[in-house]
């Protein structure tokens, strides 16, 4: 589904280094290194959001950024499910509500169960009428995730999911991203997260250009 080769980008002497990385369908791959060693530069290049020095990225037999921007943001926003670290919810929307903005967008009738059920499986049910501001750290994180679940995308990316949570909020992730990978979606997640990556069925590690 993805294949990337030879990527690559420097950022003054700080980036990524060469990498190759192939997700299979179903695949699982995870993707570990100290901080500055290039892991969300990796996962930014592989959704198309920032161009390689060098490399190629090819995602369902196209070469992604052949295409225009606008055609690889819908390439994107079709197949790949990004968590990123600095992915912020709307605050003048609920739980609920920031959930299934991405189908509105899309011009979809959202599926409200869906969603609940989500909310559900992930702890954060009993605040699906709260705001952003009125919630904790792991239930703004576990929101986001029930956000890029919601669109049931075939590729799941994520950078660091279980970063800055509780034990029980890391848990919950943890099964969450499991779950999903076991009905097939295929991932690729960078963490240092030990526990985590043992779920991968591959591991890259990633090491810094100096």
């Amino acid at each position: 589904m993805i294949k990337a080769v030879n990527i690559s980008r420097n950022f003054g002497g700080n980036g990524l280094r060469s990498t190759d990385i192939s997700l299979e369908k179903g695949g699982f791959i995870g993707v570990s290194g100290a901080s500055g060693c290039g892991k969300s530069t990796l996962l930014n290049i592989i959704t198309g959001m920032l161009r390689p020095d060098s490399g190629t990225v090819i995602i369902d037999g196209e070469d992604i950024f052949k295409l225009s921007s606008a055609a690889r943001t819908a390439l994107r926003a079709g197949k790949i499910g990004y968590i990123m670290q600095g992915s912020v919810l709307l605050g003048e929307l609920t739980v609920l509500e920031n959930i299934i903005l991405p189908a509105r967008i899309a011009g979809r009738s959202p599926d409200r169960a869906k969603a609940e059920m989500l909310c559900r499986k992930l702890g954060i049910d009993n605040v699906i009428n709260s705001y952003p501001s009125d919630i904790s750290g792991g239930e703004y994180r576990r929101t986001m995730l029930a956000r890029i679940l919601f669109a049931d995308t075939p590729i799941l990316i994520a950078d660091e999911p279980t970063s800055n949570l509780d034990e029980e909020s890391a848990s919950i992730v943890r099964s969450m991203i499991k779950e999903v990978h076991d009905k097939g979606v295929s991932i690729i997640a960078a963490t240092h997260d030990s526990e985590l990556l043992s779920l991968a069925d591959r591991v890259i590690q990633l090491q810094p250009l100096r």
